[in-house]
């Protein structure tokens, strides 16, 4: 199925999204992508990035399909993250940061000492997958026998469906659930700016076109980012 475990990776000789589109509907990949820059002119930057200076901290923007039943692991992402549906549904879990020191605790560790699972490619390169998620955990059956840290972790759920879109403030951990038809959406990750630019917030007509994707500058990256490319899941 389509459950993600990191450990696949990129599959090689799938390029073109054309090509994706001819097989993703009876295999189990689903597409993990920059925007194709055709698409970047019909997608929209929220109005809430519009004032502030936020445009100037763009760093990329991702197009996911699959074709329903997907479920993703435990993770948080290190930039803010506006994520919007386009078709299908999603439920997205939610835990705050403030959970990050217990969570994170026992990178790699047997349990006990770790009680969630949590994996950290970084410090063992020989561990499949890449970067820090919670690898350990099986997302359909929560082992709360061998992982109990996580019966006292207070969690959020949020269920979108077409035309909705979620805000996931930098280093929430999440994780999402496609429905079981074919879902499509776009995110855009981008920082703060450390200064609220006031002077940026120029009221708009509301028959103004707004700001496209096409028409940002992506690729902001502050010091310690990693690059974000390309991955067709397993």
């Amino acid at each position: 199925g389509l459950k993600e475990t990191r450990a696949a990776g990129a599959l090689e000789g799938l390029s073109r999204l054309g090509t994706f589109l001819r097989y993703y509907n009876r295999s189990d990949i689903h597409l993990v992508s920059p925007m194709p820059r055709s698409m970047q002119r019909e997608v929209h930057v929220l109005p809430l990035l519009h004032c502030g200076g936020f445009l100037n901290f763009l760093g990329a923007h991702k197009l996911w399909i699959g074709r329903g039943g997907s479920r993703s692991v435990v993770h948080r992402d290190d930039a803010e993250n506006l994520n919007c549906l386009f078709a299908g549904r999603k439920r997205f879990a939610l835990v705050h940061p403030r959970w990050r020191e217990e969570l994170e605790a026992h990178p790699n560790a047997d349990s006990p000492p770790d009680r969630f699972g949590f994996v950290d490619v970084r410090l063992n390169a020989s561990l499949p997958g890449y970067g820090a998620f919670f690898g350990r955990l099986d997302v359909d059956a929560m082992d709360l026998v061998r992982y109990p840290g996580w019966l006292e972790v207070a969690w959020h759920r949020a269920d979108l469906e077409a035309g909705d879109c979620i805000y996931i403030p930098r280093g929430w951990y999440h994780q999402v659930r496609a429905g079981p038809s074919r879902t499509v959406n776009a995110l855009a990750w981008y920082w703060r700016p450390q200064r609220f630019e006031a002077a940026s917030c120029v009221p708009r007509s509301m028959a103004s076109p707004g700001v496209r994707f096409s028409d940002c500058s992506w690729g902001f990256s502050p010091p310690g980012a990693a690059p974000q490319g390309v991955r067709y899941h397993r």
